[in-house]
């Protein structure tokens, strides 16, 4: 039966996480470690998932940058999955998703936008993927920075993908006449509580 039980709370969390279909068996066992970068990168990621208590404890996050194809998007996953299993609350949203999620709101009574704002705000651990593909507005980048300010301030894991360096994140992320003092602010939280993990190599969606 507890076993039973703990299947089922997995499924609750996985339906709940927001994860899509395409990356629910993307896992730490098939992802690809063929280069020291690849290497790296997994065991980077795979001691986060297994240590995630001490981490969480002091709120430290990730943030994975790279190139295209390089596999971040799979190495987020895999951790939403062993956490997810191990009985841990994930949100794992696109950046642009979750401020879709937040706008929704607008147009529906039945959820407050503080509502949505908590749930990026109070889970146990936020994966923010994408970051920096969704259209930057002076509106979209104040949600950003409440909710990672707040899981900051609060120390509550986070961990972001892009495909951005920091340089090109900025400018991404400044939109016109409002300035990047948000973005920046941003970056500046993440870097305080977040271990850096660079996949900068081949896309191997082209080499299929």
């Amino acid at each position: 039966m507890a076993e039973e039980a703990k299947k089922e709370k997995f499924k609750k969390l996985m339906f709940e996480s927001g994860i899509k279909p395409r990356f629910l068996t993307r896992t730490f066992e098939n992802f690809l470690i063929d280069t020291p970068g690849r290497k790296t990168a997994y065991t980077a990621t795979k001691n986060y998932a297994d240590n995630f208590s001490a981490y969480s404890a002091n709120g430290d996050g990730l943030y994975i940058e790279g190139t295209f194809g390089t596999g971040k998007t799979h190495l987020a996953a895999a951790i939403a999955i062993q956490l997810m299993r191990d009985g841990h609350q994930v949100v794992f949203k696109t950046a642009d998703d979750m401020l879709q999620d937040i706008k929704a709101t607008f147009d529906y009574t039945g959820r407050q936008e503080k509502e949505a704002l908590n749930e990026f705000k109070q889970c146990e651990l936020l994966i923010i993927d994408d970051i920096g593909k969704e259209q930057a507005t002076d509106w979209s980048t104040a949600q950003l920075y409440a909710i990672i300010n707040d899981r900051y301030e609060n120390q509550r894991p986070t961990i972001i993908t892009t495909n951005f360096n920091e340089d090109e994140l900025i400018m991404a992320e400044s939109p016109k006449g409002t300035g990047s003092h948000r973005i920046k602010a941003i970056i500046s939280r993440l870097h305080e509580v977040c271990t850096l993990v660079t996949m900068c190599w081949q896309d191997w969606r082209g080499t299929e």
